[in-house]
């Protein structure tokens, strides 16, 4: 089923996402103003592609046979990706709100100066707020498919993704604004449990900031201050 407006297309990368993807597809195949919605499943072994595919076959899906990053999953989608705008989305979110995405989505589409629209995360988490991880490396944005070629171009991988577009946006100079959204994520602790969810933590840290440490900082402290 195709809706609408035939410009922006919604990329979910999925791993062992189960009992968690419904909350974001729910939304998602609500939401007018997106034509197209790819699901990379990266090897789950917890049936997560099959619940897609049973419970959304308005989703086109794309199975994986090895557990590859974040990255190589969202490159796999702009494989197939068709439309002008590019919505990056995580599976693993609670409180989506398909009228806060098309909302984001009619903004950027309407106003061409825009570059990016980043979505705010909410999160009780003090650390999590100190760096801007709640919102400068979230993982749901929306760009134009032409810049995240370029991106791609720059090699980044695994957990990279976002400081990767980050870094290419600053570069470029362009205008990035960001949206208070509703979108509760779940810690790695929930998912792995304490010892494990805090080795994943450090594992993805470390990705972040051995892609470039200056721009680390740099987007810490000055990237990304205007709402939309």
């Amino acid at each position: 089923m195709k809706i609408f407006n035939r410009r922006c297309t919604c990329i979910i990368p999925v791993y062992n996402e189960k009992e968690r993807v419904g909350n974001v597809l729910d939304q998602m195949v609500q939401v007018k103003n997106l034509s197209q919605i790819i699901c990379i499943d990266t090897a789950s072994t917890d049936g997560s592609a099959d619940f897609v595919q049973k419970n959304y076959p308005q989703v086109e899906l794309i199975r994986l046979t090895k557990t590859f990053g974040k990255t190589e999953a969202v490159m796999e989608g702009m494989k197939i990706a068709q439309e002008q705008y590019i919505l990056l989305f995580d599976a693993d979110l609670t409180n989506v709100n398909h009228n806060e995405v098309y909302y984001v989505l009619d903004k950027i589409v309407k106003n061409p100066e825009i570059d990016m629209v980043i979505f705010s995360r909410k999160t009780p988490r003090f650390i999590t707020k100190l760096n801007r991880f709640d919102l400068i490396y979230s993982g749901e944005r929306v760009l134009q498919k032409k810049d995240l070629i370029e991106v791609f171009k720059t090699k980044p991988t695994k957990f990279q993704l976002e400081i990767a577009i980050n870094k290419y946006m600053i570069d470029h100079r362009k205008n990035v604004l960001y949206f208070f959204s509703s979108n509760v994520n779940f810690p790695k602790a929930s998912k792995f449990g304490r010892f494990s969810g805090l080795i994943e933590d450090l594992k993805m840290f470390k990705q972040v900031f051995s892609y470039s440490p200056k721009n680390y900082f740099l987007q810490t402290f000055f990237f990304c201050k205007n709402q939309l």
